[in-house]
């Protein structure tokens, strides 16, 4: 692999280098400094990152060297992703492997680091930035909490009703192989159709994740025909108090009522019988969980950042048209001002077509001022864009959120709220390191 990313290294002071992995020596170094700093499973995880990810490259992870002991001190990297916004594909960069030693924090070198990240990521054009990170600490780069992230429902299995007695099981799990990938593929096409926004995911990232990462993937499989018909995702929860379902495929209610029982089962034999159930809402499995007795979880949210706000609303152009055609504003001739304080956009619609969005700068909203059709604030925005909350729902917490009142209508017809199912497995999930090594070698 080479390294494509084309930067000098950068200079940070006191012995300290910022550059990219060039090499297998840096893979090395890399893995091994967060197996020391984070944990064993995340040394491994960056090595099968770097060597196995289908679109990974060595430009993508950052590293801080500290040139008089030859130390790797400090990480960040970039990991490619594609998400689904209505029909319209977008790509996402996530940021990930943030670590510093403990003798060189507050430094500012995760600081130089997300700086040459965002650069990154605007350079390769990039829609949208996202991260999973600590409370607060990423706002300062830009990131605003935009869509729900690791939400569950917790169900306690004695809620779920047994088998018929007399009535043959009709339905068994088995661990997913390699074989199974193209299969998952299907199926998870077929169960994410349903939320406005999704991550995609294709045949080669399947394979990495049962080959390399060994993710934990059960099919559901058809006793009269071994046809799969669905699979799950399952992890035992802490203390043993019960288990996580953290993904499924399934779109069918007899399935899904199955594999509730067979994981009721497994409950069973722990010490704790809670079952939790992995969004999105409108999963079968979550579905039926709730008509169970199943009750949401308090959860958090993914952080995400727009690069280019004017290219991303180019980009998702045909869906805003899609949504003026659909509605009472067909036909729609108007230049609508999206004013987000430190800079504006214009969207020009002539006959229902959206022509072009132009970037304007700043337009003064201050009082007495023609702010726009709309002034919002950039974080709210991200929200906004992604349908997280309608514009009704933003004021609660935004106040200076202003909308011109014959726009806001229209507002609303192209930015509703809409479901999102942001789901990015990457870390290793198998043995430590004396198995994984064994799989490097075969």
């Amino acid at each position: 692999m080479e390294n494509e990313e084309g930067v000098d290294a950068t200079a940070l002071g006191d012995g300290l280098v910022l550059r990219t992995v060039r090499d297998e020596r840096d893979v090395e170094r890399y893995a091994a400094f967060h197996a020391a700093v984070v944990s064993e499973m995340e040394g491994i995880t960056c090595a099968h990152l770097l060597h196995h990810h289908p679109e990974i490259r060595y430009g993508d992870f950052l590293l801080v060297e500290d040139e008089t002991t030859g130390e790797v001190v400090s990480t960040t990297c970039l990991i490619p992703w594609h998400c689904r916004y209505g029909e319209v594909d977008l790509d996402v960069a996530m940021l990930e492997m943030v670590a510093t030693h403990p003798r060189y924090r507050h430094r500012g070198l995760v600081r130089a680091q997300v700086h040459r990240f965002h650069r990154m990521a605007s350079e390769r054009r990039f829609d949208l930035c996202i991260i999973e990170g600590i409370p607060y600490y990423y706002r300062q780069y830009g990131y605003a909490y935009a869509v729900d992230h690791g939400a569950s429902d917790s169900l306690p299995g004695w809620c779920i009703p047994d088998e018929p007695t007399g009535r043959p099981r009709l339905y068994r799990l088995r661990r997913a192989t390699l074989e199974d990938a193209a299969v998952l593929t299907s199926l998870y096409q077929e169960a994410t159709a349903s939320p406005h926004n999704r991550t995609l995911r294709g045949l080669d990232y399947w394979r990495f994740l049962l080959q390399w990462m060994q993710y934990p993937v059960q099919l559901v499989e058809d006793e009269r025909d071994g046809r799969a018909v669905g699979y799950v995702v399952t992890t035992e929860l802490r203390n043993s108090q019960g288990i996580a379902a953290t993904e499924s495929g399934i779109v069918s209610q007899e399935v899904g009522l199955a594999v509730l029982r067979m994981l009721k089962a497994a409950v069973a034999a722990l010490m704790g019988g809670e079952i939790r159930l992995g969004w999105p809402q409108t999963g079968t499995l979550v579905r039926l969980g709730r008509s169970l007795g199943s009750v949401p979880l308090p959860h958090d949210q993914w952080l995400m950042r727009i690069p280019d706000v004017a290219r991303l609303l180019s980009r998702i152009g045909p869906i805003l048209e899609r949504r003026v055609a659909a509605s009472d504003c067909a036909g729609l001739t108007a230049e609508l001002c999206l004013n987000l304080f430190r800079q504006a956009f214009v969207l020009h619609f002539e006959a229902g077509r959206m022509v072009r969005v132009d970037a304007v700068g700043f337009v003064d909203a201050s009082m007495g001022a023609d702010g726009g059709d709309l002034c919002i604030p950039p974080d709210a925005f991200v929200r906004l864009v992604l349908g997280y909350r309608d514009l009704d729902e933003l004021r609660d917490a935004w106040p200076d959120i202003v909308v011109r009142p014959e726009r806001h209508h229209v507002l609303r017809v192209l930015f509703p709220k809409g479901s999102s199912y942001f789901s990015m497995p990457y870390l290793y999930c198998g043995p430590a390191a004396g198995d994984a090594n064994a799989d490097e070698r075969g």
